[in-house]
């Protein structure tokens, strides 16, 4: 019998030995994951700091985030249009007006423009083309033609004392122009508005009910509009309209509430990114989906701690650069959802690419709220991104 027992315990030997080396190796590897950077983040050539640029105006800053200036890069990040105060000519108090400069070489190239001051910080936001940049507050929409700095129109709109801002979005070409609108006793919704006559062309249906605190946007190529919209229960879904019918012909995310923080498109509009922040999940709602473009096919997801509030793809869409609320600004793999690169630079907030893929980004400090620079940061010593 004691041979028998003896026989089946080295019978099972090997297969125990099996079992704990392949256990060791697991535990090993989940360590080794653990303490080392993914091999994404190990072959990644990091962004070093190559020139600081100044903004010298007092900047108007978004008190809802912190001291953050209210800046706003073109598409390929060349031009950039911050806002700022200056003495009123009848020495009665600030006026507030739009610079845009030159990033590359800091110069102006168009204003000031003026705007009427506003008891909210206004949104700035370009034309894909950078021809054109439109400026949105408590009471009106303004649109310049930053060619010749011509005023194209100004559109007055209802105050609504509930909405916390007024978003604003240009289509590519400049020709029309978007915003949240509700009018008395009516329900909100994103109206599209002819530039050159300033005119109402069509009202997207089934706007949110918090239509001021979610961000739309033009897309690039299709006569399309991307967005909130409100579900029979009262929730906030992210869908796409057209334009022309002002009907909703994709609802890309349908069944969770979720509020539009942030767009940015690749270069080539194969790849969007949407910041947002969903309110039905108890767990990681602050989420920044990348999306194939054309099928709406979700790409990556990145799980960010904060809201985002200012984004940009590298132009060809493998990088996505994030600043959130808290003042952690980042760069992600739109592949693999991996953070790559954090940012010490003091306060961040607008964040661009330069066509060579140069990453912008703009910072300032605590106790100067109202001063800020544009740093701009580069993979050197020949690495190739």
């Amino acid at each position: 019998m004691n041979s028998t027992a003896s026989a089946s315990g080295k019978g099972r030997s090997p297969l125990s030995m099996l079992r704990f080396a392949v256990i060791s190796i697991a535990v090993l590897a989940l360590v080794v994951w653990m303490i080392l950077p993914p091999m994404e983040t190990l072959r990644f050539q990091k962004y070093n700091l190559e020139s600081t640029r100044a903004l010298t105006l007092p900047l108007i800053s978004l008190p809802d985030v912190g001291p953050r200036p209210v800046l706003a890069f073109s598409a390929d990040g060349q031009s950039a249009a911050f806002i700022s105060t200056r003495a009123a000519e009848d020495d009665e108090g600030q006026q507030t007006q739009i610079t845009v400069i030159d990033v590359p070489s800091g110069t102006a190239k168009a204003g000031p423009l003026v705007i009427s001051n506003s008891r909210t910080p206004p949104s700035l936001e370009f034309s894909r083309d950078g021809n054109f940049l439109a400026a949105a507050g408590a009471t009106e929409v303004r649109v310049w033609d930053l060619r010749d700095s011509r005023e194209v129109t100004t559109i007055t709109l209802p105050d609504v004392r509930l909405q916390s801002r007024r978003y604003v979005a240009v289509s590519p070409d400049g020709s029309r122009v978007a915003t949240s609108v509700q009018e008395p006793d009516q329900d909100p919704g994103i109206w599209v508005f002819e530039c050159e006559t300033g005119l109402p062309l069509i009202e997207m249906e089934r706007t949110a009910g918090t239509a001021n605190d979610d961000r739309f946007v033009f897309h690039p190529s299709e006569n399309q509009l991307i967005g909130p919209a409100d579900s029979d229960g009262d929730q906030s879904h992210l869908c796409v309209w057209d334009i022309g019918s002002g009907k909703i012909v994709h609802e890309v995310i349908g069944h969770e509430d979720c509020q539009t923080l942030a767009y940015t498109f690749s270069r080539n509009h194969d790849r969007v990114a949407v910041a947002m922040y969903h309110g039905s999940r108890e767990y990681y709602p602050y989420v920044t989906t990348v999306f194939d473009s054309a099928s709406w096919t979700p790409v990556t997801k990145i799980d960010n701690g904060n809201y985002v509030f200012w984004m940009a793809l590298h132009p060809d869409g493998t990088h996505l650069s994030l600043v959130d609320g808290s003042g952690e600004a980042a760069l992600w793999s739109a592949d693999s959802g991996i953070r790559l690169q954090n940012f010490q630079l003091g306060l961040p907030s607008a964040t661009a690419f330069d066509p060579d893929g140069g990453l912008l980004l703009v910072r300032n400090a605590d106790d100067q709220p109202d001063t800020a620079s544009i740093v701009t940061l580069r993979v050197t010593d020949g690495a190739t991104e």
